[in-house]
């Protein structure tokens, strides 16, 4: 049905003809006028208020935030602080640590410490032999011990491995057994081997001849840390 604005404007006519005599009264013309006036009072009100409570929120969430960013940041300071008093408590023990574990193979020097602790202990150290090793801390090339592969650790932690054989009487060799356990520097013990041997093929004066002596084969792992 199409619009026709001459009917509607005759029907709201009537609507505003009706009001008319209501609106000259006045009480209501009174009504009116403090409706309209609430209504604009509101209206601008709201224009003019809205801005300052966006502001006003933003800036608590804003405190909000701030104060949960202060509250990490002092968790933080007091674990920075913890483990600063951690490491001071443990720092006299660090080049401990370091020689157990060294940032690389130094496989030298636990040549030489097996070597002294075969002496140490009396026995006789009669073969030492260490896997090819880096330099560097690297990776290592396929080692020179007979059907020895290079042993990955950790991610960050690498061993290689060595042979070294002994002879001596029982109790030497056990000493020279628990002196690896207790070396500062980590080596583990991955196979060990002890056969006996003749008498007049280990001693080293006649005061050895009536002792029976062993011979101890050991394969070991070293290890160290690499970054």
């Amino acid at each position: 049905m199409p619009y026709n604005y001459k009917t509607e404007l005759q029907r709201y006519r009537k609507y505003y003809q009706s009001l008319e005599p209501l609106l000259e009264k006045p009480r209501s013309r009174a009504y009116t006028a403090i409706i309209f006036s609430f209504l604009a009072v509101s209206l601008f009100g709201w224009y003019a208020i809205r801005p300052t409570m966006e502001t006003i929120l933003y800036l608590r969430r804003q405190i909000a935030d701030e104060t949960e960013i202060n509250k990490k940041m002092e968790d933080k300071i007091s674990a920075l602080i913890e483990a600063q008093a951690a490491y001071q408590e443990i720092a006299p023990v660090l080049p401990a640590v370091d020689q157990s574990l060294p940032p690389s193979p130094d496989a030298v020097p636990l040549a030489v410490q097996l070597r002294n602790l075969a002496s140490a202990s009396g026995t006789l150290l009669t073969s030492l032999q260490v896997a090819t090793v880096p330099l560097i801390g690297k990776d290592a090339s396929p080692s020179a011990l007979p059907g020895a592969k290079p042993t990955p650790g950790t991610d960050n932690q690498k061993a290689f491995e060595l042979s070294v054989t002994v002879r001596g009487p029982y109790a030497a060799l056990r000493s020279f057994f628990e002196g690896i356990v207790s070396m500062r520097r980590i080596a583990t013990v991955t196979s060990a081997t002890i056969i006996a041997i003749r008498p007049e093929s280990a001693a080293t004066n006649s005061a050895q001849l009536g002792t029976r002596f062993l011979q101890l084969a050991l394969r070991l792992k070293g290890y160290y840390l690499v970054e």
